[in-house]
């Protein structure tokens, strides 16, 4: 049962500012060095992600029982903010995984969990999570993927759309209409190995280049009965929930890269002349640089309380949807006003506010769009 809290103390635990400075230190040795490249070539480094591996990313906000560190959802935060601020794909791809260990671990039987998220939160297997069809958008009852029951396994055949991770996933949580339930959606862990599973059309994305999106087919994959996830037919409760979790890290994401901005801005503006002064010095760029950290400081607060909630277990569906509404909303505004401070620069591939503004469009659109959100909150409204 989920418990409201309503308090929050502001301050980062020891704890907390250890993992943040750990994944900081991280992104500026392993990640910043090659993002541009990442960008280019649309892929990560094996080498990158066995690294984030060793560093326990993967199991950030899980017990060490199952292979996770046993940190907070808070920390899971920041060490994603702090990853984004060199590459939103890297920190893209341990949110997508994320997603799926959430699954497994709120709702899976304890031999789900020892089989199938244990090397996902050791990093050792790579998870993806698959709700979206092409008519789906966030409406359940559009799903066309089925499963039907045939003795001890059930046989899935359909498709799945804009999947991050599924070109390189080993685990997969997918979502079908159980014809065992009425045809209500039920939850099912796949070996994404398994014969039936594969993977198609790999999109060409224009930001938040590396991490890696595909379309899933499931030619009548197999799956065990006992993979079926949670209860069956409570598939959408199950999706609604993981979902609000993510929502959260996505929007800690963005804010690294709106942060990124940030210091792109500041370290221009420092160096760029005009009229032998640096245009850090003028009123016009000042202003800009204000509004920016201004915007800036809302969204952390605002990410880092809901993040707060997740870690006390609280139910955040309403919350996240506003917070990810809010940091969507905000970080457009933030990459165009960095981008004003580049001038025509900021247009060109030769500075990375150009990356970031395509980056932060990107995650306003991830996890379902602003129209989305509003509508999710003004449904909850009391």
């Amino acid at each position: 049962m989920f418990r409201r809290v309503s308090i929050i103390d502001f301050g980062l635990t020891v704890e907390q500012e250890m993992m943040r400075n750990t994944a900081r230190e991280f992104a500026e040795k392993e990640i910043e060095p090659i993002a541009a490249r990442i960008d280019k070539e649309a892929k990560i480094p094996k080498d990158v992600i066995r690294k984030m591996a060793a560093k326990g990313f993967y199991g950030i906000p899980f017990p060490a029982d199952y292979g996770g560190i046993g940190a907070d959802y808070a920390s899971y935060v920041l060490v994603l903010e702090q990853i984004a601020r060199a590459s939103a794909a890297v920190a893209g791809t341990i949110g997508a995984q994320t997603l799926a260990e959430i699954a497994i671990y709120k709702y899976g039987t304890e031999k789900q969990k020892q089989k199938h998220l244990v090397p996902l939160l050791k990093g050792e297997k790579i998870g993806c999570f698959a709700f979206t069809e092409a008519a789906t958008g966030s409406d359940p009852k559009a799903i066309t993927t089925k499963a039907k029951l045939d003795g001890n396994e059930y046989v899935l055949n359909g498709s799945k759309l804009l999947i991050s991770n599924s070109p390189i996933a080993d685990t997969a949580v997918i979502f079908a209409k159980d014809s065992e339930r009425d045809n209500r959606v039920s939850a099912f862990i796949v070996d994404a190995k398994k014969e039936g599973f594969t993977v198609g059309k790999h999109e060409d994305l224009l930001g938040n280049r590396g991490l890696e999106v595909a379309e899933i087919i499931l030619n009548n994959v197999r799956v065990p009965k006992e993979n079926l996830l949670g209860e069956g037919g409570d598939g959408y409760g199950i999706l609604l929930k993981t979902i609000s979790f993510g929502k959260v890290g996505t929007s800690a994401v963005t804010l690294g890269v709106i942060q990124a901005a940030l210091d792109e801005s500041i370290n221009y503006a420092k160096v760029r002349t005009q009229r032998g002064r640096p245009i850090a010095e003028f009123q016009t760029i000042q202003w800009l640089l204000a509004d920016i950290t201004t915007k800036i400081e809302a969204a952390r607060w605002l990410v880092y309380r809901t993040a707060f909630l997740v870690s006390q277990d609280a139910d955040v569906i309403k919350e996240s949807a506003m917070t990810k509404l809010f940091v969507s909303e905000v970080a457009d505004e933030v990459v165009r006003e960095a981008m004003q401070v580049h001038g025509s620069y900021g247009y060109t591939k030769d500075f990375k506010v150009e990356r970031l503004c395509r980056d932060a469009r990107a995650l306003g659109i991830i996890e379902g769009t602003s129209e989305i959100q509003r509508v999710i909150i003004a449904s909850l409204l009391r």
